[in-house]
């Protein structure tokens, strides 16, 4: 992507995380994912207009349905992840993360915020978000990781919400 096209999709994904925002068509429904193993499930996010404009991405092994990742994608490309992994699980930043105030090694669960990675997606490479920063110890789950993305994104959430969680045990077993 040449530099003005990606500069017009950058300012497209600071207008969309700036604006109100919310869901819609109900509760995803979990499903086999294109990845082998993996289950997901896509919640359709729409503006004030009603205009559906990226969805949330919810992913997760089948053999670790408790630690699944959410993302919001926007015209196909990540924009934000949160990434729920066991707390021993540590990743390496890379080195321009330090000039962020981020650490060299992030254990335990995380995110790959706009913010952080925003400079980095600006470059001609791959759109990927390598900056991780980790999330409050009290962020372990789903249901309250959730309504804290949904503050960081500006997304209006609904009763629904509070009833969705991981695939259920059942859903994961061979049929």
């Amino acid at each position: 992507m040449s530099s003005a096209p990606r500069n017009r999709e950058i300012r497209a994904v600071d207008a969309f995380l700036a604006e109100d925002k919310h869901l819609v068509d109900g509760l995803p429904e979990w499903a086999t994912s294109s990845r082998k193993g993996e289950m997901q499930a896509i919640w359709n996010i729409a503006d004030a207009h009603g205009i559906e404009r990226g969805h949330l991405r919810f992913r997760c092994a089948s053999r670790a349905r408790l630690f699944p990742s959410v993302s919001v994608i926007f015209r196909d490309n990540p924009i934000w992840r949160v990434d729920v992994v066991p707390a021993d699980e540590c990743k390496y930043n890379p080195v321009w993360c330090h000039a962020l105030g981020l650490p060299s090694k992030v254990c335990g669960n995380h995110e790959h915020g706009w913010p952080d990675n925003r400079n980095y997606v600006t470059q001609d490479g791959p759109w990927t978000l390598p900056a991780r920063r980790p999330l409050t110890p009290q962020l372990r789950q789903l249901t309250q990781i959730i309504p804290w993305f949904a503050i960081q994104i500006h997304l209006e959430l609904n009763s629904e919400v509070h009833s969705f969680n991981v695939p259920p045990q059942t859903d994961l077993l061979p049929r």
